[in-house]
């Protein structure tokens, strides 16, 4: 007769079973407690000065390029009736030259009276953003101001050719500023590619970026 094996339910697990749960439970946490910092990093106590690449070589090529922009806005400011006046002759003569989806004679003086101001403004607002978060990623240590400057550098420089082309390449213009337009193009370039050197990427803290995969196993 042999005897009955107990449940698996009613017996005593031992020392080692014990010391596997254990195990696997301090794995978990660290693992959590791990993921959770990667999410969450601490910022350095003492970063250290500024690269110069930050500070000054970026600072300098994004002074030039704002001369060159402020030098274009007075101008345009300036010659704002010049202005309309070209591009509502130029929108007049695409609607009669490809009538087919053209706006109406009313529309083209709406446009031409609205959209130089609108870009003047715009342009503007691009040079006090980009000033306000190229110091601020020094001054505050952060890569995510230095990221919105980046940001907003990309849009002004997407933005550059399409202005000069519709507000300031006219024959009764002066053909100057269209040089200005692309000299600021090129030095918002250097100065983006300043914040992006590896002396500024090491001395910027860790990206905070969420990533999903840690979230879904932290929670």
């Amino acid at each position: 007769m042999t005897d009955a094996t107990p449940d698996d339910a009613d017996r005593t697990p031992t020392q080692a079973e014990l010391d596997a749960e254990d195990l696997a439970e301090l794995r978990k946490r660290n693992s959590a407690d791990r993921d959770r910092a990667n999410l969450y990093p601490k910022r350095p106590g003492a970063p250290g000065p500024a690269p110069a690449a930050l500070v000054l070589h970026a600072r300098v090529a994004w002074w030039a390029a704002a001369v060159c922009g402020l030098i274009c806005i007075v101008y345009g400011a300036i010659n704002l009736g010049a202005t309309r006046d070209a591009l509502r002759h130029r929108m007049l003569v695409d609607a009669v030259t490809t009538p087919k989806g053209q706006p109406t004679g009313d529309q083209i003086t709406t446009f031409a009276d609205v959209l130089p101001v609108a870009g003047l403004v715009i342009a503007a607002l691009f040079l006090v953003g980009e000033y306000a978060f190229l110091v601020a990623a020094a001054s505050h240590h952060s890569r995510n101001c230095r990221n919105f400057f980046l940001a907003i550098v990309a849009l002004h420089l997407m933005c550059i050719p399409v202005g000069l082309d519709l507000f300031f390449r006219y024959p009764e213009l002066w053909s100057g500023v269209v040089v200005l337009g692309w000299l600021q193009f090129a030095l918002l370039v250097i100065a983006a590619v300043m914040t992006l050197r590896r002396a500024v990427n090491r001395w910027l803290p860790e990206s905070t970026r969420m990533r999903p995969t840690r979230m879904l196993r932290s929670s």
